[in-house]
């Protein structure tokens, strides 16, 4: 199984250097976004983030994301104590106990660097930016970032009106002896490996994805049925509109290029094993990306693994009209 190759590496020294000015920002970003965004871009301003990553940001800032969509990052800042959050509710357990916010200060650090805006949505947590990845009892079995078992190839909310342009996920507790990877495909190696005749039949407006688990989970916004859709084409032609096991051909032709595109990305998928401190940031319409659950000699610790991560896209302006009235940068829906 191929790997993916990391980028950067912060120096103990560093990311010990930045840590201290992260974990000195006491706004929760829960509750006031724009505060903590204020105190985020000062640490930027004064400072405080090594010139060794400043000049890694701008070099991937700038770069073919067609040709590269990953970003990896080792020994990135993150909490020095975390809680161990409540299985039937973890995502209010962590408004209520995480005293500390390097994570979220991190993530939105490092969008700031990259040209990226974070956004919510409605129907994901409440909306909140910082989203978790970190099992719940009550969606555990689902394919959503609640889940303990494989989550399937995709990208995410394919087939939602607003779709991010990246998804940046850090580690904040994993296990190294469970055998749970990230697993990523290029687009452009993925529609080298099917062919024209496979690629032209995906064009076709012929396939159906339901909405994802998460965002149908207790609905603030009801988003009725999903449309059909062409798998490729859209944000960009290069673009995949898919959910393995979700989306599905509404014709023979259609069922036989989903069949293809499922033998393909299982081909040439590479993985990561994202570890406390690992950053993993994908451009969303250039890769698609899985879970796969191998050996888990840890069951606690699977269900206590805890991943945070960001949906961002170029620029607010281009989807204002989707946004809650109250709250800016939250998708209603």
């Amino acid at each position: 199984m191929m790997e993916l190759t990391v980028d950067f590496c912060f120096t103990p020294q560093d990311s010990a250097r930045l840590q201290r000015a992260l974990t000195a920002i006491d706004v929760n970003p829960y509750a006031r976004y724009g505060q903590f965004e204020a105190h985020v871009d000062a640490v930027i301003r004064d400072g405080h983030v090594p010139d060794a990553f400043l000049d890694c940001c701008a070099a991937r800032r700038d770069a073919d994301s067609y040709e590269d969509p990953y970003v990896v990052l080792r020994n990135c800042p993150i909490d020095e104590a975390l809680p161990y959050l409540d299985f039937d509710d973890p995502v209010g357990d962590k408004r209520a106990r995480k005293r500390t916010y390097v994570a979220e200060a991190f993530l939105l650090l490092y969008a700031r660097l990259m040209g990226q805006e974070p956004i919510g949505y409605a129907n994901v947590n409440d909306g909140d930016i910082f989203q978790d990845i970190h099992p719940k009892k009550s969606l555990a079995d689902t394919q959503s970032q609640k889940a303990m078992k494989p989550i399937y190839f995709h990208k995410d909310l394919a087939n939602h009106f607003v779709r991010p342009d990246w998804v940046n996920i850090l580690g904040l507790r994993a296990s190294p002896q469970n055998q749970v990877y990230t697993s990523y495909v290029r687009n452009k190696e993925l529609l080298a490996e099917l062919g024209e005749d496979v690629c032209a039949d995906l064009r076709r407006q012929e396939f159906h994805t339901p909405y994802d688990d998460l965002t149908l989970h207790n609905s603030k916004v009801q988003l009725g049925e999903a449309e059909v859709h062409p798998v490729l084409g859209g944000a960009t032609p290069t673009d995949i509109r898919f959910f393995e096991n979700r989306t599905r051909g509404l014709t023979p032709r259609a069922t036989r290029a989903v069949e293809a595109l499922i033998t393909a990305l299982h081909k040439l998928k590479r993985r990561v094993q994202i570890l406390p401190g690992d950053l993993v940031g994908a451009a969303n319409n250039d890769c698609l990306h899985n879970k796969d659950v191998g050996q888990v000699p840890d069951p606690d610790a699977l269900r206590n693994r805890w991943l945070m991560k960001t949906v961002n896209v170029r620029s607010l302006a281009q989807h204002a009209k989707h946004f809650a009235d109250d709250r800016p940068r939250v998708v209603n829906g």
